[in-house]
């Protein structure tokens, strides 16, 4: 399945849904699953696992994890699903941030929130090791089979979890004269508050309702938005509202909390 067709498969994610979600009552206890299921994909000759975590509960929410050296999301995002139920996709191969493959016995390095369209997989695999039509043709089955897993409970929301460290990525990158400011249509930093810690939106709405509750935001200006192949990206181009909760490595309670925000703002929706 080509990405064209999950974007159509993420689209056909109705309101009845969304309602339903916020019609379940918030004491019900979440209940989680007897444990993790695990599926091997193949990258060229190289093999990845995506591992998804389900519980049910209140606020069903699903969320996707990129890199692997990015934990703390992850653990942030468990502890949420464990108290209001939802699903947690991670991939994970060597604990790194990229992920190294082989094809035709030639290695390959991507960045794999840099694989959902053809100029980002073109500018990962360049800036990275080479991008030659098989190794590009390898990522972009890769990044198919990725969507499809996270794509099976038909998110409303693209929903995604990463981690910074401080002084090299904050919702400060996107403000006037810094590294990312053409990428942003706005950005709202709270004074007192961590800049490290932040939600990338691509709906105004969910910008807006977020940064009303207290929250650093950045809204991706989905017009002139560098097309680098991430999910924001992807996302904008297909329609797609879509989240990103960044938080520093560390701030697992912080980042927790941003999440159980998302899940009450989806819910109202």
């Amino acid at each position: 399945m080509r990405l064209a067709s999950l974007a159509l498969a993420l689209l056909t994610a109705t309101a009845s849904a969304q309602t339903g979600c916020a019609q379940q009552t918030a004491d019900a206890p979440p209940v989680v699953s007897d444990g993790p299921e695990v599926e091997t994909l193949t990258l060229g000759a190289s093999e990845v696992q995506v591992v998804t975590h389900r519980a049910e509960g209140a606020a069903p929410l699903a969320m996707l994890n990129l890199h692997d050296d990015e934990g703390t999301s992850v653990d942030a995002a468990l502890d949420v699903i464990r108290a209001m139920g939802g699903q947690v996709v991670e991939v994970q191969h060597t604990g790194d941030r990229n992920v190294t493959f082989e094809v035709d016995g030639t290695s390959y390095t991507a960045d794999p929130n840099r694989m959902f369209t053809d100029a980002g997989r073109e500018r990962t695999l360049a800036s990275l090791s080479t991008a030659s039509p098989a190794a590009l043709a390898a990522l972009a089955a890769f990044a198919d089979e990725v969507l499809a897993i996270y794509a099976e409970t038909e998110p409303a929301v693209v929903v995604t979890l990463h981690n910074n460290t401080e002084d090299n990525y904050s919702a400060a990158s996107y403000t006037e004269g810094a590294s990312y400011a053409s990428d942003a249509a706005a950005v709202v930093i709270h004074e007192g508050s961590d800049p490290d810690d932040f939600f990338f939106v691509t709906d105004a709405e969910l910008f807006r309702q977020l940064a009303a509750r207290g929250f650093n935001a950045v809204l991706q200006d989905n017009d002139a938005a560098t097309d680098d192949g991430s999910l924001s990206v992807w996302a904008a181009q297909n329609g797609r509202p879509y989240v990103n909760v960044e938080a520093q490595h560390g701030h697992r309670e912080e980042q927790a909390r941003m999440i159980r925000a998302l899940a009450e703002v989806l819910a109202e929706r």
